[in-house]
């Protein structure tokens, strides 16, 4: 949650400060946040809640920050994050997903004789439910962030992921999620709930941000955990939280907060002994259907970007010939040093766009899909 952006968001500084009062009153042991796209708004949190959660990490990307944070409770010993491949495009100004250089960050923390694998992560966005242009990139991140608490998980005792996700429950890139990390989701499992609660996250009508958003209420902030041979963990109790702030007229975010109660049981078994080390054979066909799905995606994504080099190809062209055209037609000077200017410039970024910027998706497309692949293949021969 929060919607940090510094003159782009309203009541940012209220907001946040609000955020900190609200995390000082020491009722949370891990909060994930996402959008904290400011140092000094950043600073700040970690001065009002130093007292109650005094161990916190910021995970840097991009070029103005993933805006992901983590503040805990109990010691953070170790922090690393992934960068996704796939990340949108630099020239969609107003959809900023690149320039945030979107992460999953992992805090593994310390907890009461145990190791925790804390995950935080903001994914891609989806900017028109029913033409994506992102869907590629969407699902290839919701695949990259499985692979990595599949791999980096299986020496913790207990697995968490939190964080806002962008995917709705029925989406391919959240059934990946959980198919291929294993991971149950808290607001299904919770043994209590709100009746009166939704679970809804964004698009919620009595939220001041979201009035006139254009669609739907949406459930697409999540709290996932997995636990182990020696740790066992189920959810006692899971809601939406932090709505308005309390004597003010709005919201603490656009995104309604996600509150998970958490009860670890340790066991006599070892990490060696983890689910996390094998997989379920169980919901391995489930996931193989998914990834199947995923990868006819990557396919047409490919295939699109072929499509994609050759319109910059035909720009590039169009501006070489109009440069060899220029000195035989009758124009005025400035205009014809203008549009030489103009074309050279066009020649530049077409060649940037074609041959850089599109043939390095291609490659990032692929990657996913060979991954995918591998894991095909793989689960194929285990069934054998």
């Amino acid at each position: 949650m929060v919607m940090g952006i510094s003159f782009v968001a309203p009541k940012v500084s209220e907001r946040f400060h609000a955020i900190g009062e609200e995390l000082a009153t020491g009722k949370y042991d891990l909060v994930a946040l996402q959008e904290v796209w400011s140092e000094a708004l950043y600073e700040k949190l970690v001065s009002q809640v130093e007292d109650v959660l005094p161990y916190h990490h910021y995970f840097y990307s991009g070029w103005n920050g993933s805006g992901v944070c983590v503040f805990s409770k109990h010691p953070i010993i170790g922090a690393c994050q992934y960068r996704f491949t796939l990340n949108g495009h630099a020239h969609k100004l107003f959809h900023a997903d690149w320039y945030g250089g979107k992460v999953v960050g992992l805090c593994r923390i310390q907890y009461a004789g145990t190791e925790i694998n804390f995950y935080a992560s903001h994914t891609h966005a989806e900017y028109n439910h029913d033409n994506d242009e992102y869907r590629a990139h969407r699902v290839s991140q919701a695949f990259e962030l499985s692979q990595f608490i599949r791999y980096t998980g299986q020496s913790a005792d207990v697995n968490i992921l939190a964080g806002d996700l962008n995917n709705q429950p029925f989406e391919l890139g959240l059934k990946i999620i959980q198919s291929n990390s294993g991971m149950e989701d808290a607001w299904l499992t919770a043994e209590h709930k709100n009746s009166e609660d939704s679970g809804m996250t964004c698009g919620c009508p009595e939220n001041e941000f979201n009035s006139g958003c254009g669609h739907p209420p949406m459930r697409i902030d999540y709290v996932f955990y997995k636990g182990s041979a020696r740790c066992s963990v189920k959810c006692v109790h899971c809601e939406t939280t932090m709505h308005k702030v309390p004597g003010k007229p709005f919201n603490y975010s656009d995104h309604e907060g996600v509150l998970a109660h958490l009860e670890l049981e340790m066991g006599s078994g070892t990490s060696e002994e983890s689910p996390a080390n094998c997989a379920n054979l169980d919901d391995v066909p489930l996931r193989d259907d998914h990834l199947r799905e995923a990868i006819t995606i990557m396919e047409e994504a490919i295939a699109c970007t072929a499509s994609v080099r050759w319109f910059y190809a035909v720009v590039l062209l169009l501006c070489l010939i109009l440069i060899l055209l220029l000195p035989s037609l009758p124009l005025p000077i400035l205009l014809t040093s203008l549009l030489n200017l103009l074309s050279v410039l066009g020649i530049g970024w077409s060649f940037w766009m074609g041959a850089v910027v599109t043939e390095t998706e291609r490659r990032g497309l692929l990657a996913t899909r060979t991954s995918m692949q591998v894991l095909l293949r793989g689960s194929g021969k285990k069934r054998n």
